[in-house]
């Protein structure tokens, strides 16, 4: 696994208008692909509606924070489905990967089904059933990962949503 995941938490500003975002208060955050990582840039509710939200591999309202704005928040997962769905067809070990783990986590929480799962000369190969978008069946499948390889996962999940995966149980 390259460091092409590093992505930080809250910008803080907004990427549209340059102007300090106030975090107590709703905002918009959005995920960037530029070649072979993701950026995470956030937006002002009033910058928002300019910007061109085709160019994004996926983005969310945040609720904003009452409290210590630098305290990781529980995730999303309506956000967190939309990402995996978005990976679908991914080609390159490191994506497949990441989706693979994104698949255990949206079984383990109820969101997609575990129909089956077989081992295959590519990898783990995971049949999944969707009721949420239409009943659909997904097959996922998983290059080889080291435990330490899947520990990096869990860490850019927590960079990428701002939030606090608590530890999974590789």
């Amino acid at each position: 696994m390259g460091e092409t995941w590093r992505i930080p938490r809250r910008t803080r500003v907004c990427a549209q208008s340059g102007v300090a975002l106030d975090l107590s208060k709703p905002f918009f955050s959005a995920l960037l692909e530029n070649n072979d990582s993701f950026e995470r840039l956030d937006f002002s509710p009033g910058a928002w509606p300019e910007v061109d939200k085709g160019r994004f591999r996926s983005f969310w309202k945040n609720k904003g924070d009452a409290g210590d704005p630098d305290k990781p928040r529980a995730i999303d997962f309506d956000r967190l489905q939309a990402f995996f769905d978005s990976l679908e067809g991914a080609e390159e070990p490191d994506r497949r990967l990441f989706r693979y783990v994104l698949a255990l986590i949206l079984v383990r929480r109820r969101r997609l089904r575990l129909d089956d799962m077989s081992r295959a000369a590519e990898g783990d190969r995971l049949r999944l059933y969707d009721r949420r978008n239409g009943g659909r069946s997904l097959e996922v499948v998983s290059p080889e990962a080291t435990r330490e390889d899947l520990e990096k996962i869990q860490e850019k999940l927590n960079q990428l949503f701002d939030c606090d995966f608590e530890d999974m149980d590789w």
